[in-house]
């Protein structure tokens, strides 16, 4: 066991008016020896000498930060907050919310989701029941356009927020179930696949669907991102823009006909454009920054 001492690490407690007291944190072999990789990995890519007491520093305040929003409290919390955050979490469940935290409810819940999803949806198609609305929403393009926004927004901000937690099994799984869509959706094309209403959309329509969902889920952490990308994810970054540009010059100076860019003005661009990328990567960290004063730790 390693004990980081490299640095005096201070701790901060409402009961102790404010104070601060040294922490001695010990470390397992396996913990230590992957804080001075990410020292000596961030010390190349900045051209400085590593800093194993900043690199434990700036891992502790993002990750107080984000446990602190999990319990819904912000950074550097007065004690008053902590206290009735504290007395909050203490009191009991009334009986309503106790019954809903039980196993037993959750699973049989679920269940009776389920089956009224199916029974729904056997009548829309099935028996024809009018009032559902499925019969005229036949497509898997327009159940994308229904369920892609609360989709993302429900579980992209999780992945974000707790990414070190998801294993490398899963992260293969997840790019393997990319894979299989991308397939998915190319046979949605060539086949072609009309249940999936994928023909006759072009990269144009695709950048409806996709960019506001996933603009949504990830503004809050654009800034952060931004602050850890490395050469490699620049490199990305500027392929996919110079791919992009080019599906732009092709598609109005060379007619590919599956951008679908033709006839779209400035005007178009904008509404397709402005709140997706201009609000979470410029108009959001500026506002930011301004409210917070440049704060550290607010960006």
């Amino acid at each position: 066991m390693s004990q980081l001492t490299t640095t005096q690490m201070t701790t901060t407690h409402p009961a102790s008016a404010r104070a601060e007291h040294p922490v001695l944190i010990d470390l397992q072999a396996a913990e230590f020896h992957g804080l001075c990789a990410l020292a000596d990995v961030a010390a190349a890519a900045d051209g400085q000498p590593a800093d194993l007491a900043g690199t434990a520093r700036a891992l502790l305040h993002s990750a107080v930060e984000a446990k602190l929003g999990d319990v819904g409290l912000k950074w550097d919390p007065a004690p008053e907050s902590v206290a009735r955050r504290v007395a909050e979490a203490a009191r009991p469940d009334d009986g309503v919310l106790a019954l809903l935290k039980g196993a037993r409810v959750r699973r049989y819940g679920g269940s009776a989701v389920l089956v009224a999803t199916l029974v729904l949806l056997w009548g829309g198609y099935v028996r024809g029941w009018q009032w559902t609305g499925f019969q005229q929403n036949k497509q898997l393009w327009e159940w994308m356009h229904l369920l892609l926004l609360p989709l993302v927004v429900g579980t992209v901000p999780l992945w974000l927020r707790h990414s070190e937690y998801v294993s490398r099994s899963r992260r293969r799984a997840l790019l393997a179930a990319a894979a299989m869509f991308a397939v998915f959706v190319a046979a949605g094309y060539l086949v072609p696949l009309k249940w999936t209403g994928f023909s006759g959309n072009t990269l144009w329509n695709w950048l409806g669907l996709l960019l506001l969902p996933a603009a949504v889920a990830s503004a809050r952490f654009v800034p952060s991102m931004i602050r850890v990308l490395r050469r490699p994810h620049w490199l990305v970054i500027a392929v996919v823009v110079l791919t992009w540009g080019l599906t732009i010059v092709g598609g109005y100076a060379w007619n590919w006909t599956w951008t679908g860019y033709q006839g779209n003005t400035l005007w178009d661009w904008l509404q397709l454009l402005l709140l997706p990328l201009l609000v979470p990567t410029v108009l959001m960290t500026a506002a930011l920054n301004w409210i917070s004063d440049n704060a550290p730790g607010t960006a």
